[in-house]
């Protein structure tokens, strides 16, 4: 999708947003496709921990193929990440190979520990077009306590090496993020010297920007919504689909354990998927601000996030400026 393409279909998104309507006569163009929900770490903020083993499983290559396939033509945009480590999935650059021979825009998100040489080098030749390390603390200490089951030296190599092997390489894709979250609870945030010794690592290293955070409450799963007075509806109903390692199609990110399932992308496409009488249901009772039938929305902030033109805040010239992460 090129960059006029982008912005038509950006300008149409907004267009049915505001005008508030449910039927939409567009595809989304931002996918999360979850290669597996496994996941080696139990870190504190995350509902990962809290997903039953039955429940856990690896993602077909077929099935992510057909995925591909419907989506190709429409979508900016896909994530090859949910809720488990992508990594762990043993057909994980299979998946990223057909996405780039699709010519569709791949991301990964990874916690980095299973990052070796070997992977490393399979993804800088993957085509992957971003990838960020999810990584908080700055000292071994508080990023033990966080990431519980990670090793803080051994993971901050891995990223390490993987840079160094991108400069050596000279590639300046994936676009390369190293991403923490600011922890409301102060006790867990670390010293600015222990952060600018943290970060003199990656010092003349390609890591093209720093992110930090705010933390978020996963729908409800990790604290409760702080409500505010200015409510609009949920932005990701018009743009967006999840699709779970088994199939399974969900409105929003933060449905971490599938209330709220549209359909499953096996035995129905997409597009009817994103127009059914559950999903058209639920932007419906989204324009009417009654989502308390909804386990997921009552209980998530971002409904309640700082909007300018209906749109929140944070992701307005993200999306303008296709600076989406």
């Amino acid at each position: 999708m090129n960059k006029r393409q982008y912005l038509h279909r950006l300008i149409q998104a907004y267009r049915s947003y505001r005008t508030r309507k449910t039927h939409l006569d567009y595809l989304p163009f931002r996918l999360w496709i979850e290669p597996t929900d496994h996941c080696n770490l139990r870190c504190v903020m995350c509902p990962n921990k809290d997903l039953p083993k039955e429940k856990k499983g690896y993602m077909d290559l077929a099935l992510f193929q057909k995925i591909i396939d419907e989506a190709a033509s429409s979508v900016f945009d896909v994530h090859l990440l949910h809720r488990g480590e992508s990594l762990l999935h043993p057909r994980f650059f299979d998946m990223a190979d057909y996405a780039r021979e699709k010519s569709v825009r791949a991301k990964l998100h990874t916690n980095g520990t299973v990052l070796d040489e070997k992977k490393a080098r399979r993804l800088l030749d993957s085509g992957l077009d971003q990838i960020s390390f999810s990584f908080d603390g700055y000292d071994k200490e508080t990023y033990e306590r966080i990431r519980i089951g990670g090793d803080f030296e051994k993971t901050v190599q891995n990223i390490v090496r993987f840079l160094e092997i991108k400069k050596e390489l000279r590639s300046k894709k994936p676009y390369t993020i190293l991403e923490l979250i600011n922890f409301p609870d102060s006790r867990i945030k670390s010293d600015s010297e222990s952060q600018k010794a943290f970060l003199t690592r990656f010092k003349a290293l390609p890591l093209d920007k720093l992110v930090i955070k705010e933390y978020h409450n996963w729908a409800g799963e990790t604290g409760k919504v702080q409500k505010r007075k200015q409510y609009s509806p949920c932005t990701f109903l018009w743009n967006a689909l999840v699709i779970f390692w088994d199939g399974s199609v969900l409105p929003c990110s933060q449905d971490f354990f599938g209330y709220y399932i549209l359909g499953n992308v096996k035995d129905t496409s997409l597009s009817e998927i994103w127009n059914n009488d559950k999903m058209t249901h639920l932007r419906q009772q989204h324009i009417e601000g009654t989502i308390d039938e909804f386990e997921t929305c009552r209980e998530c902030d971002r409904v309640w996030r700082d909007k300018f033109l209906g749109v929140p805040k944070e992701y307005l010239w993200k999306f303008l400026f296709r600076k989406m992460t």
